[in-house]
């Protein structure tokens, strides 16, 4: 999982300021000793000879004795050095492979700690290290990548294998760049990588290291964050147009209603002006209801909170929708969870989320088609929610287009105001869920509502009698 230390030469290993001491301890030892052995040599000779003179055939027994003993311990200092050598040799190399050990498994643990996802990658192009965080973000396990090559792991299409490409090739690295990546479930995430340089300890390039995040999340709570930014911006401007327009808007329907009848009376109406007429009356009620949208926007009314059942609210939209559905050719289909949990809501502004989302799907589909209704609970992180989703099949909405769904007066139909999407998105966050949206262009739209499902209370258990 790691490189391997340099490997150094056997001599250079050897402790030799730990060596040298005791040597020299062993050497003044062994000199002591010799010392020792001749002195008490020249005692016995002079206790022998008691001032006679000695013998001559006695110096060679005593010149063999003598080397005898220096030979002697000339060897018994050889092999003491030698042992000693070996065995601090020995606990030397065992300490320090001990010390190399605990080092690699504390690299190793902290590497399986980082959050961010590791990847190495050698000259060759072998993956040759792997943190379980790589393994989650790419969906792979560690069998599946070490020792193969990164470009028979990723294919050709993804972007992260044109990034180690240029890392290897041309030295060209990124930084915190979001890359889309494709699941084995085919399922598309959005990772952010970054690549560094691996250097041996001479200086020279081993290869390359990859960090990948999947932000995924984090880039879908980012685009939350963005539009409740713009929706809290335009909600005071809202109530303020929306205010200051309903006034002098009464006042013409007023005038334009009193006009009519004095011309009326006067005798004095042509079909002429009878058209003007009408066509000023009925921009006066779409400015009306454009008005009201805005109301709405702005301040969503207060909210009867009490528990609520989806199951019946979705029959009800579904009953209330269906003439329309017939008209357009469109087939109706709804999937209800048996039991379906209660949650805690406004009923009639579920009810408006539920029929802005079907409105803008029967438009979407203005050849016909089929708009499923699937309503199920969900686990997500301990907690349970009661997901509905409404797909079609109709346009689609354009990879451009899909960002800007939830913000206010943006639409693309010609005779739209841009704000049921952007209502729905308050009434959802009021109601402490979500609201998202994933489009196929020309295949047809996804749009997914979760709400906290209802928890029930314990009953308490009643004493037996």
């Amino acid at each position: 999982m790691f490189r391997p230390v340099p490997q150094t030469p056997f001599v250079r290993r050897i402790p030799y300021r730990l060596i040298a001491p005791v040597i020299l301890v062993l050497a003044m030892v062994a000199a002591v000793l010799l010392l020792f052995s001749l002195e008490q040599e020249k005692l016995i000779l002079q206790g022998l000879s008691q001032g006679k003179s000695v013998p001559t055939e006695l110096f060679p027994a005593l010149w063999q004795s003598r080397r005898d003993l220096i030979i002697f311990t000339v060897l018994v200092f050889l092999v003491g050095a030698f042992g000693i050598t070996a065995l601090m040799t020995f606990l030397h190399y065992d300490s320090a492979r001990s010390t190399l050990e605990e080092v690699k498994g504390l690299a190793r643990h902290i590497l399986q700690s980082i959050p961010t996802g590791i990847m190495t990658v050698n000259r060759s192009g072998i993956i040759t290290a792997v943190n379980p965080t790589a393994e989650s973000v790419f969906k792979r396990s560690a069998a599946d990548l070490l020792g193969n090559s990164y470009d028979t792991v990723f294919p050709q299409a993804e972007m992260i294998r044109a990034v180690l490409d240029e890392a290897l090739r041309t030295h060209h690295h990124v930084n915190q760049k979001d890359l889309p990546y494709e699941r084995c479930d085919h399922r598309v995430q959005t990772i952010r990588v970054s690549t560094v340089e691996l250097r041996e300890d001479d200086g020279q390039i081993a290869g390359v290291l990859l960090q990948a995040q999947d932000v995924t999340e984090w880039l879908a709570l980012e685009q939350r964050v963005r539009v409740a930014d713009k929706l809290a911006a335009l909600h005071t401007l809202s109530a303020g147009v929306a205010h200051e327009l309903r006034n002098p808007l009464s006042a013409m329907d007023l005038n334009l209603h009193l006009l009519e009848e004095d011309l009326r009376d006067c005798g004095v109406e042509t079909k002429t002006s009878a058209h003007y007429l009408q066509v000023v009356n009925a921009e006066c009620r779409r400015l009306a209801t454009i008005l009201d949208n805005f109301m709405k926007f702005s301040r969503p009314g207060s909210m009867g909170l009490h528990e609520v059942d989806l199951a019946r609210i979705i029959e009800h939209i579904v009953s209330l929708m269906r003439f329309e559905a017939e008209e357009q050719s469109i087939r109706l289909v709804r999937t209800t969870e048996p039991s379906l949990p209660a949650v805690v809501g406004d009923e009639t502004q579920i009810g408006q989320v539920l029929v802005n989302i079907l409105v803008n799907a029967f438009h979407a589909m203005k050849d016909g088609g089929c708009c499923r209704i699937v309503a199920e609970t969900r686990v997500d992180a301990g907690a349970r929610w009661v997901e509905i989703t409404v797909q079609d099949t109709g346009v689609g909405i354009s990879e451009e287009a899909l960002p800007r769904v939830f913000e206010p007066f943006y639409t693309t139909k010609s005779s739209g105001t841009g704000l049921g999407l952007a209502i729905a998105y308050r009434i959802m966050q009021d109601h402490g869920g979500s609201i998202g949206i994933s489009s196929n262009p020309g295949k047809g739209t996804i749009v997914t509502l979760r709400f906290p499902a209802l928890v029930p209370q314990a009953h308490p258990i009643e004493a037996a009698s």
